[in-house]
């Protein structure tokens, strides 16, 4: 005769372990649901228009390159040339105005945004940015561009504080969010694009006499059928 072992009861071990096994899942799916839906469901991500100005240190050709997005899949790029301004103006695109050239080119084109950011690129910040993003671009409109092919990807969700971070390693005074460059990477990717060169009256920039110490100043006079032409589209 044979003994006959009794089975062991695994029960309660095997229980515990599936209870684990789903409060990890649970607790897996609600974070990424936080992480998704915070940026899904920010302010930022709903506004209506989202702006950016990008100002261009380049050593040949310096440029302010201003991008308005909006929720209808519209994107406008308008291009000023540096000490850009019009006529009875007080305001100057000078590279020292840092963030608060946003508010000049809106008022000159009759926008506002919901939501306005202001990067200072360099070089370096362009390559930085371009090797974080995982495309090629020597310059900002190069890097709209791939931006654009690019888009905003799933882990683009975890990513994007590090975008921020990278931006702000060489330009400490931008005011770009990591919503923001959500924003943008999407807006980029899901919409059309159209471009437009603001021309101006001289080819370049006008010496203006200031005061009795013989000091000068730059001015870039913008035509004003060409600024005019251009709100109308922004308009439309």
């Amino acid at each position: 005769m044979s003994l006959i072992k009794p089975k062991r009861r695994r029960g309660p071990k095997l229980l515990w372990l599936i209870l684990v096994i789903v409060l990890v899942v649970v607790a897996g799916a609600g974070y990424v649901y936080f992480i998704v839906n915070g940026v899904n469901s920010s302010d930022e991500m709903k506004a209506e228009y989202v702006d950016y100005l990008f100002y261009w240190q380049s050593a040949d050709y310096p440029l302010y390159y201003y991008v308005r997005t909006t929720t209808v899949g519209r994107t406008s790029l308008v291009i000023f040339p540096i000490f850009a301004t019009i006529q009875n103006s007080k305001e100057v695109l000078d590279p020292q105005l840092g963030a608060d050239a946003v508010e000049a080119v809106q008022s000159w084109l009759g926008t506002s945004g919901d939501f306005s950011y202001f990067v200072n690129f360099t070089p370096d910040l362009i390559d930085a940015l371009s090797s974080k993003l995982g495309v090629n671009a020597s310059n900002p409109v190069e890097l709209i561009d791939a931006m654009a092919l690019r888009g905003f990807k799933l882990f683009d969700y975890w990513k994007i504080n590090d975008f921020v971070q990278t931006v702000k390693e060489y330009d400490s005074a931008s005011i770009l969010t990591s919503e923001g460059i959500a924003v943008l990477l999407r807006r980029l990717g899901n919409s059309s694009r159209m471009t437009y060169k603001l021309e101006t009256l001289t080819e370049f920039p006008m010496k203006i006499s200031v005061g009795v110490g013989g000091e000068t100043v730059s001015r870039m006079y913008l035509k004003p059928d060409s600024l005019e032409t251009v709100k109308k589209a922004l308009a439309d």
